[in-house]
């Protein structure tokens, strides 16, 4: 071939070029990949707990859908199973505050309080139901649920109770701040759970 040399460089330069195209195409899908990834083992947890058939939401995805809390499908599944409904108000303020509350390390140096009798029952549920969740989400690839955390427990209860707030800090050793703070959240996830609940004694 007289243009032998020509169609040489044009080759070499053809071959750089696709190499470069096929780099570039590996970190759009890499980039792209990083959301899509997780959000199909989500619904495939998702398709697993009933709450998608599919690509359709079934009836008990649409009760999840009122809960957008960290602790959702925790809360969804204590819901579904009846975990909190003989409980009054002052038990429910108690094993919702394990759903929003985080202890701050520092304050981790004691063992939580927690009411006896029917809320340490339900509170042990929950744990138990949180673990079945963890390990079917580690099944999947997935890690977003982090453990119910009681440390807030027995504040909410003396709360709903109707003690004093200035005994409540004192005892418990949370500034203001943080009570009101985490009270807030527990209200919130409270209405949360009444829309769910949909009519009945619980929403009551």
């Amino acid at each position: 071939c007289p243009d032998r040399e020509d169609h040489a460089r044009w080759a070499e330069r053809w071959f750089k070029l696709d190499r470069d195209a096929r780099t570039l195409r590996r970190r759009i899908e890499q980039r792209t990949n990083t959301i899509a990834r997780p959000f199909d083992r989500v619904c495939e947890v998702l398709d697993t707990l009933e709450y998608l058939d599919g690509d359709t939401v079934t009836s008990r995805g649409r009760a999840l859908m009122r809960i957008y809390n960290e602790m959702d499908l925790v809360t969804a599944e204590s819901l579904r199973v009846g975990l909190w409904d003989d409980l009054d108000a002052s038990q429910l303020a108690c094993v919702l505050s394990a759903l929003v509350f985080e202890t701050r390390r520092a304050d981790d140096a004691a063992a939580p309080r927690v009411p006896g009798g029917r809320v340490r029952d339900v509170l042990g549920a929950m744990t138990s139901l949180w673990a079945d969740l963890d390990a079917l989400e580690k099944e999947h690839r997935l890690e977003q649920l982090r453990e119910p955390d009681l440390g807030f427990c027995w504040a909410a209860y003396r709360w709903a109770e109707g003690d004093d707030l200035d005994d409540l800090l004192e005892e418990t050793v949370l500034a203001a701040g943080d009570f009101v703070r985490w009270m807030k959240q527990l209200l919130d996830l409270a209405g949360q759970v009444a829309d769910a609940a949909g009519s009945g004694p619980l929403r009551e």
